[in-house]
């Protein structure tokens, strides 16, 4: 019988934490799925806690070091079930997950992406601290041009929209961040969301891909995002002004004239009118989501004149103007 689900869990060198993620997806309250586990030329003991498991659902693969991108598409390759869901094996998986998501996956044909929130562990302890994205479909539409609004491990794809999107990008020059890639590319013909609620245990390690390529991961997303907005925006737009507006909004380092700020704020105009036009019934969410997208680059601005006038002082204003915040709220 065709499972509604097929979980995802790719592996490589995770004997400390897989057991505990393993048996999260087993002890979900919902149960109609099949567990494709790929096996990506661990070294360690991975191997042999992946054969320790007899459960019929589990389907497992077992190849050369191949990496991550080439892993998920083979994996989706041998996937039957409705719904494709992600999980690392160092993340948890909380028991009610699958359920709500098929659940809104099921009302929400529309929908090709759902994430969830997600607790963040650092090794084994929780912490009080959370990865709390954007929810509504409208909101996400616009901030998705800047910024990756999922965690890739708490995601649930509807299959049959990468028959149209296509999979994971395996160009070395898209990993990481090879999920970021593929949202985008979603996103440009279904409608996506978050579950506003924790029902994953994201864990922080020191040596994972997103602390150890954090500069380069950040580099090619830019990268990712300028080419998004290139389809958006009018063809007059320059790269460089496009490139100087990413770079604002995800508080990095520009260097533009304080006359720029009006062509840059009547750009997210323009992006906000496109995505008005492409969803009309989202129109609350889409302004609210622009209106933050203009405080964002407020901030940048008034971050790049406090540099500016840093360079003409004899102490650093920066950390002044923080305090200063500080006391003001």
């Amino acid at each position: 019988m065709t499972p509604k689900i097929s979980v995802i869990l790719p592996v490589y060198n995770a004997q400390s934490y897989l057991q505990e993620s393993i048996e999260s997806i087993l002890n979900q309250s919902f149960q109609d799925f099949e567990l494709i586990i790929i096996n990506d030329g661990s070294t360690d003991s991975s191997l042999s806690i992946i054969e320790s498991y007899t459960d019929q659902r589990i389907r497992f693969i077992n190849q050369s070091n191949a990496g991550l991108p080439v892993s998920l598409n083979r994996a989706i390759a041998q996937a039957q079930g409705q719904y494709l869901a992600r999980q690392d094996a160092d993340d948890i998986s909380l028991p009610e997950r699958f359920a709500k998501q098929v659940a809104y996956l099921d009302a929400n044909p529309q929908c090709a992406l759902l994430g969830t929130w997600a607790q963040i562990l650092v090794e084994n302890h929780l912490t009080d601290r959370s990865l709390s994205h954007p929810h509504l479909n409208g909101d996400i539409q616009l901030k998705l041009l800047f910024f990756n609004c999922f965690v890739h491990s708490s995601v649930m794809i509807r299959k049959s929209a990468l028959e149209i999107c296509g999979l994971y990008p395996e160009e070395k020059e898209k990993f990481p961040p090879e999920d970021y890639d593929l949202w985008l590319r979603i996103a440009k013909h279904w409608d996506v969301a978050n579950l506003p609620e924790a029902l994953l245990q994201y864990r922080e390690l020191p040596n994972s891909i997103s602390r150890s390529k954090l500069e380069i991961m950040q580099e090619r997303a830019r990268l990712m995002s300028l080419m998004a907005l290139k389809e958006i925006l009018p063809q007059s737009t320059t790269g460089n002004a496009i490139s100087n507006l990413v770079l604002a909004m995800t508080n990095e380092p520009f260097a533009a004239p304080q006359s720029n700020k009006a062509i840059h704020s009547k750009m997210l105009e323009q992006i906000r009118d496109a995505q008005l036009q492409r969803f009309p019934s989202h129109q609350d969410e889409i302004h609210q989501s622009y209106e933050d997208c203009q405080k964002l680059l407020n901030h940048a601005y008034q971050k790049l004149t406090a540099q500016q006038l840093a360079r003409h002082l004899p102490f650093d204003i920066i950390p002044l103007l923080k305090r200063v915040k500080k006391w003001l709220r």
